[in-house]
């Protein structure tokens, strides 16, 4: 009886701890995006291709983060991207060259996971559509 009861807790223990570690984002859906960098920021409406707007956000709906961080995303170099669907804001990402992140459902810095390249991903599209205007 005892046993049981032990492994019973262990059980319980190992579930709280696995559905508390969730790191990722919740998911969104985009018609269109708008990305700025730095202090500049672009309206993609028609202007980014739907196979990059589509990329963007599988990436966005995949991003993992190690964790939360206290270091600052450098705004100079941060991208911004704004994920609009059927004319409203789905979501938000602002995301530095070092990982550093944060969304709109968050007003916590995390450090996303050295594997993932949103960044330079998000770099390409920005510079893109800054050229077309």
């Amino acid at each position: 009886m005892k046993r049981s009861l032990f492994i019973l807790s262990i059980v319980i223990i190992v579930l709280i701890i696995n559905g508390c570690s969730n790191n990722s984002v919740k998911g969104i859906k985009a018609d269109y995006v708008d990305i700025g960098l730095g202090q500049s920021l672009y309206e993609g409406y028609n202007k980014v291709e739907q196979e990059s707007v589509q990329s963007l956000v599988n990436s966005y709906n995949q991003l993992q983060y190690i964790g939360q961080t206290n270091q600052q995303l450098n705004y100079d170099k941060a991208i911004s991207i704004i994920f609009v669907y059927h004319d409203k804001i789905s979501g938000t990402l602002m995301i530095d060259d070092k990982g550093i992140f944060h969304t709109d459902d968050s007003t916590k810095n995390y450090q996303i996971a050295s594997n993932n390249n949103t960044y330079e991903q998000a770099l390409k599209i920005y510079k893109d559509l800054k050229q077309k205007y």
